[in-house]
């Protein structure tokens, strides 16, 4: 009997620690030293569909968002390795291996999108099997205007692999 309490208080601590660490993981990574600050003394870039937030200032950023003190950063990201997460199920899986970078002016209590927009980009006889870029942007969320760009990057395409479906397995990083 003993043993059935103890199987069952360890099934319910280990639901309360995944809970905690889902809770954990929307939570945003603070990007600078010191104390935490209240939101309307710093600055939030956030990641957009489609876009992994790669790093700010240097620093890796694990989850979707990092706080910001007011003043210039340089946010490293992306296009997502893991399109079907949002939905996407085309005949082609899209990669980049390539970070793109950018540095902007961050205002305090200001929230900031990240994200990337991929684009048809003519191919060439060396580039067979492409045709894609993509292009990183940092967007205030309240005046809905880019502040800072990368530049045009390559984005690797591979066929899906259907029927069956690989999902991508077959990426050559």
């Amino acid at each position: 009997m003993n043993n059935m309490v103890f199987h069952n208080l360890k099934i319910v601590a280990l639901g309360m620690a995944v809970f905690a660490l889902g809770a954990c993981a929307g939570a945003s990574m603070q990007g600078y030293t010191g104390p935490a600050l209240p939101a309307g003394q710093t600055a939030l870039v956030r990641s957009g569909p489609y876009t992994d937030l790669v790093a700010c200032d240097g620093m890796k950023v694990p989850g979707l968002s990092v706080a910001v003190l007011p003043g210039k950063h340089a946010i490293e990201m992306k296009p997502s390795d893991q399109l079907d997460i949002y939905g996407y199920d085309g005949a082609y899986f899209f990669y980049s291996r390539i970070t793109g970078s950018v540095t902007f002016t961050a205002e305090e209590g200001r929230k900031y999108l990240a994200y990337v927009n991929i684009a048809p980009e003519p191919a060439t006889d060396e580039e067979v099997g492409t045709g894609y870029a993509w292009t990183g942007y940092i967007e205030d969320e309240t005046t809905h205007k880019r502040v800072a760009r990368t530049d045009r990057l390559r984005l690797e395409v591979e066929p899906r692999g259907y029927p069956g479906g690989t999902g991508g397995a077959a990426i050559r990083r």
